[in-house]
């Protein structure tokens, strides 16, 4: 009887020591794997980070940007709030569409279809815009009727050969409407 209860509990010692060491070992493992995936999604995070860090240090062209970079007609769209009229009167809802033709020596005219809190007009404005050489830059459109003017802060988005195929543009009048310009083929 003695033999029996030692053989027993010789075998839940080793059945339990067996256990905690496969416990353990399994542990282990999942730590190591964790550990290596860690590893991995690290080094392809400081991979990511040296290559983004290389253009930032190292850049790939120069950007020589002037008026003439936005020459032609460019479709354009828009949204926002803009003053329902002159001051101090309630900005109102906004919407446009239409083309922009720039003619590259910063003159520019606009031909828009408009939502002016729901009224719908169609215009013609002149305007004028000007494209520092970093690819950035500024343009008003001068609204006879009313008569004012709006003011924008451009920067070319897609620079190809000289000309732009995109840019975007932000009222920076008292106003909330941003565009975004694509050149018409």
């Amino acid at each position: 009887m003695k033999t029996n209860i030692e053989t027993n509990v010789k075998r839940n010692v080793l059945v339990t020591v067996g256990g905690l060491f496969f416990i353990g070992l399994l542990t282990m493992g999942i730590s190591t794997f964790g550990n290596r995936m860690n590893f991995i999604y690290t080094a392809q995070a400081q991979e990511e980070t040296k290559s983004d860090a290389d253009e930032i240090l190292l850049p790939s062209r120069n950007f020589d940007c002037s008026n003439a970079t936005l020459a032609g007609r460019y479709a354009f769209i828009g949204d926002g709030f803009v003053p329902g009229g002159p001051p101090p009167a309630p900005m109102v809802p906004f919407a446009t569409v239409g083309i922009l033709t720039l003619d590259g020596r910063g003159n520019l005219s606009d031909k828009a279809t408009v939502s002016n809190n729901g009224q719908i007009s169609q215009n013609v404005n002149p305007g004028t815009y000007t494209v520092n050489a970093d690819c950035t830059g500024t343009m008003t459109i001068t609204i006879p009727g009313l008569p004012f003017q709006l003011t924008f802060n451009l920067v070319v988005a897609d620079l190809q050969t000289g000309r732009s195929k995109e840019f975007y543009f932000i009222g920076t009048t008292p106003s909330v409407v941003t565009h975004t310009a694509k050149r018409i083929q």
